[in-house]
């Protein structure tokens, strides 16, 4: 029965969140109530608000979701390491967790998540969405750069994890151009990403 209780919570969740990022790109957030959101995933406001608490923990989870795979992918990214270029296989981490967050939120509604953690009066609010969307790609690209210390490939005197938090900011700020230049399009995304994974990675590269 606990089994059968748990499936029904996660798919009102999932109901709720697709109807909540529907509206809100229709909408706009501050436009979209609790209300409208609850009527169209067919439940009451009281089991959104028992869910989610505010409409902003409900954006913060539409966040969430796109962080998902990257935490999922962990351990295997770091298996890879014996196979790849160091430099290529930190630029497919960074790919792969882009692709994973595009597939959860789109591009209008990645603008809307922006502008909300950017006004929102809560002072936890940003803590709590740099921590969602850093704290999985982070902890991938560490466990693939510690893999090639441990191979030998990359310095060992490099700080693994200070690397990694720099080129999950690296990323942000990609893809924030990505969010805000309309005519910069998935591919451009990528390549500029490659580029500035070389340029950071290479002098830690050591040569055959």
């Amino acid at each position: 029965m606990a089994g059968l209780r748990e499936r029904q919570k996660a798919q009102r969740r999932a109901l709720i969140e697709k109807a909540a990022g529907e509206l809100f790109v229709e909408k706009g957030f501050a436009d979209t109530t609790i209300e409208e959101i609850a009527a169209r995933a067919v439940v009451s406001a009281p089991t959104v608000y028992n869910y989610y608490g505010t409409k902003g923990d409900l954006l913060l989870a539409l966040v969430a979701r796109g962080e998902e795979g990257i935490e999922e992918a962990l351990v295997n990214f770091s298996k890879q390491a014996a196979d790849h270029d160091p430099i290529d296989l930190v630029a497919e981490v960074i790919r792969s967790n882009v692709n994973d967050t595009l597939s959860a939120l789109s591009r209008e509604l990645w603008g809307h998540v922006v502008a909300f953690v950017a006004t929102a009066p809560d002072p936890d609010v940003a803590p709590r969405y740099l921590d969602t969307i850093a704290s999985g790609l982070g902890a991938a690209i560490e466990s693939v750069l510690k893999a090639y210390q441990d191979m030998g490939i990359i310095s060992a005197e490099l700080d693994a994890r200070e690397l990694a938090y720099l080129l999950t900011r690296m990323e942000r700020i990609h893809f924030l151009n990505y969010v805000y230049l309309k005519a910069m399009t998935v591919a451009d995304l990528h390549e500029a990403i490659a580029r500035d994974v070389a340029i950071i990675i290479s002098p830690y590269v050591r040569e055959a």
